[in-house]
């Protein structure tokens, strides 16, 4: 191996016991908090675990953790606590998502040695990332058995090469018998029987678990410092090629938010064609606006990467920068005549969310048309971070069901068991008000699947504990307890 000391991936792997101690703890610390237990608690304190590690890291190799480092880790902190206040599985599982991109941005940022402002150098980079994650795999071998024959823990070559072989060989035995067992009934019996008794203990199960994650975590280090090789200068087309690709685009946009301004924004001066109600007409057009909007979004950050600058492309860009706004206030409204037809439910309050960001981000991307060195993917970050942050620790499903029951003379029973099965557990303090009252049809069934719903929650170990479970168990108690 080369000893270039400006080389991060060198300095890793030269580090090994230490990188390897950190993916190890990694590997614990996952398997302890989520094996057999389902998101609460553990989530929060696996992202305080991982921003310790971060720390570690950074220490270790001598480089500051920078502003969007420390923006990017707190985001995945307060994503942990979301899932510690809510029951939601829609949340939860968008957490979990916005966590792993967060730590893995921070990952890049904090390891990467060319950090571009340029949005799609870093989407790419945060694409590439997995990749060059597998592609680095083969080095925690490697580079644990060049530690563990320079440390002379084992002075056999022979053996210590028989334990790496045997370590490589296990992954690809489980897949083998697997695939075996399925060709043949009577192997498939004999070895399932020998699985069962092997694994009838969690430990071994737990073992290779902290493996694999120790594994993927290492990996994940060496493939973030990876360096790319330098790129030649772009070359960029002709502006000429944009101009009309987008003049086009221009064209067709002004006739559409035309029609937005006259039919929808207008208040009665044009009418709908008679087999449109304004619901139905808002609910008809409003993802395909919603596609629109984005590939709006795309095609200002795809010519201005592609084509020479020019000041009638930046015109235009504009242009249909503006007219995307229309298009958006054109989706927001109806969405909004939607929503006071049908009320709320949690993807429609998430797509109002969406196109609150879509209107943040384009305005970055407007800014970046002018100046050049506009970190927007940065921008783009903190805005997903914070808009989805404050959704995410506001208990929409609480305000879903406040917003029903406000907007609604008289609850129907499907009402009722929209309130009870379709929402999480937090909209519990307007819901069971509600399944106390007399109604002039039965709502047994319906009370009793929500109070088991509650009443489940008292299996739940400390790893999973979740304020919101916790809340709507002690309501249904006190209820109990007052009958």
């Amino acid at each position: 191996m080369e000893h270039d000391d400006n080389n991060l991936i060198i300095k890793i792997r030269r580090e090994f016991g230490f990188f390897a101690g950190i993916s190890v703890l990694f590997g614990i610390s996952s398997t302890a908090l989520f094996y057999r237990a389902s998101v609460g608690l553990n989530s929060l304190l696996f992202t305080v675990i991982i921003a310790g590690l971060f720390i570690f890291i950074s220490n270790k190799l001598n480089l500051k953790m920078t502003p969007e480092v420390v923006f990017c880790l707190s985001g995945a902190l307060l994503l942990g606590l979301s899932n510690v206040l809510t029951s939601s599985f829609n949340l939860q599982f968008l957490n979990n998502v916005g966590i792993l991109l967060l730590w893995d941005f921070s990952l890049i940022r904090l390891l990467c040695i060319k950090k571009s402002p340029d949005f799609a150098d870093n989407l790419l980079e945060l694409i590439k990332l997995p990749f060059n994650a597998i592609s680095s795999i083969g080095m925690i071998f490697t580079d644990g058995n060049r530690f563990v024959k320079s440390k002379k823990i084992i002075k056999s070559d022979r053996l210590r090469n028989i334990l790496i072989g045997c370590i490589i060989a296990i992954p690809l035995l489980i897949i083998n018998l697997a695939l075996l067992s399925r060709a043949d009934l009577l192997f498939g019996k004999i070895t399932g029987k020998m699985f069962s008794w092997i694994f009838s203990s969690d430990i071994f199960i737990v073992l290779i678990l902290v493996i694999l994650a120790a594994i993927c975590c290492y990996s994940l280090l060496c493939g973030a410092a990876k360096e790319t090789p330098d790129e030649q200068k772009e070359i960029k087309a002709s502006p000429t090629i944009g101009i009309t690709i987008s003049a086009i685009m221009l064209a067709t946009y002004i006739i559409f938010c035309g029609i937005q301004i006259l039919y929808l924004f207008a208040g009665g001066i044009f009418t709908l064609p008679e087999e449109f109600t304004y619901s139905e007409y808002a609910r008809r057009g409003f993802f395909e606006l919603l596609a629109v909007t984005g590939f709006n979004i795309i095609l200002t950050l795809v010519c201005s990467k592609v084509f020479e600058a020019n000041r009638r492309l930046r015109f235009i860009l504009t242009a249909i920068t503006a007219c995307t706004y229309i298009m958006i206030a054109s989706a927001t409204y109806r969405m909004l005549l939607y929503i006071g037809a049908y009320h709320l439910t949690f993807l429609r309050l998430f797509v109002l969310l969406f196109l609150l960001i879509d209107a943040l981000i384009l305005a970055g991307v407007i800014i970046s048309l002018y100046k050049k060195s506009f970190p927007l993917f940065t921008y783009s970050v903190v805005v997903l971070t914070l808009c989805y942050g404050v959704f995410s620790l506001s208990r929409p499903d609480y305000h879903i069901a406040g917003y029903l029951v406000n907007h609604t003379e008289k609850l129907e029973e499907k009402d009722l068991y929209f309130l009870a099965t379709e929402l999480s557990l937090d909209a519990a303090p307007v819901v069971l008000p509600l399944l106390e009252k007399q109604y002039n049809y039965d709502i047994k069934d319906i009370k009793e699947l929500y109070y088991y719903r509650l009443l489940y929650t008292d299996s739940r170990d400390l790893r999973e504990y979740n304020l919101s479970y916790s809340k709507a168990a002690k309501l249904i108690k006190n209820r109990i307890d007052a009958k």
